[in-house]
C-alpha cells in the first residue's frame, strides 16, 4: 500500500481543490491590502500638493506683502487645476487678488503644474494624460483659506481648526457632498471622490 502510494502520479482532486481555494483566499486579502495601499498614497498626495501650495502662498507673502494675519472676513483663493487663480476674495493684497495681471503668482512660486491637481482627480480621469487643458483650465481642485479671528487667537469659526491652509475641493471637509465628485462628465463614473467628513483625506480641518 505504501508503495503503491509512492508510485502514484499526479495529485487528487481534493488537493487540487484545496489550493486552489487557498490562492483564491489570498488572492483576496491582497486586492483588498492593494486598494488600501492605492487610497493611503492618493490620501498623502493630495496632503503633500497642500502643504506645497500653502508654501507657495506664503512664498509670495515673503517675496512681496503678508497677508492680513487677523482679518475681519474669510480670505480665499481657488486655484484651476493649471495653477491659475479661479477665484480671490476681497481683503487680500491687490496683486494676489488681481486674476488679470497677475494669474499665476503663486504658481510661479511653485513651478509644478502637477500639485494643483488632487490625485483623486488623476484617478478619476484614468490618468494625468487624459485631463485636458480644458479641463485643467476649467476645474478647481484646491483651494487656500485663510479663517477670520474668532473669540480667541486659535477659534477661527463654530469648530476649532487651522487658521489658514489649502483644503481638497474633490475630497475632505471643504468639498460639498453630491457636487464636488469627479463625474463621468469629468472623466470618471460618478463614484470617485466621495466628499464629506465620513471620507475626509486630510490632516486637519479647515
Amino acid at each position: 500500500m505504501v508503495l503503491q502510494r509512492l508510485l502514484r502520479k499526479g495529485f487528487t482532486l481534493i488537493e487540487i481543490l484545496v489550493v486552489i481555494v487557498i490562492i483564491g483566499i489570498l488572492a483576496t486579502m491582497g486586492i483588498g491590502k492593494y486598494a488600501q495601499f492605492s487610497r493611503d498614497a492618493r490620501k498623502s498626495g493630495c496632503v503633500n500638493n497642500q502643504n506645497t501650495i500653502d508654501k507657495g502662498v506664503g512664498m509670495w507673502e515673503s517675496k512681496y506683502m503678508v497677508i492680513n494675519s487677523a482679518p475681519a472676513a474669510e480670505l480665499s483663493i481657488t486655484f484651476f487645476m493649471n495653477g491659475d487663480k479661479s477665484a480671490a476674495t476681497a481683503g487680500l493684497p491687490s496683486r494676489l487678488r488681481n486674476l488679470t495681471n497677475y494669474k499665476s503668482e503663486v504658481f510661479d512660486q511653485i513651478q509644478d503644474g502637477v500639485v494643483f491637481i488632487c490625485p483623486e482627480s488623476v484617478n478619476a480621469f484614468g490618468g494625468m494624460d487624459n485631463i485636458k487643458n480644458a479641463d485643467k483650465e476649467a476645474k478647481t481642485d484646491y483651494k487656500w483659506i485663510h479663517h477670520p479671528k474668532g473669540s480667541d487667537d486659535t477659534v477661527m469659526n463654530s469648530t476649532s481648526g487651522k487658521k489658514r491652509g489649502v483644503g481638497c475641493l474633490v475630497w475632505g471637509t471643504i468639498a460639498t457632498a453630491g457636487t464636488s465628485k469627479r463625474g463621468d462628465v469629468d472623466g470618471g463614473l460618478g463614484t470617485e471622490g466621495p466628499s464629506g467628513t465620513a471620507d475626509d483625506l486630510h490632516s486637519g480641518r479647515l
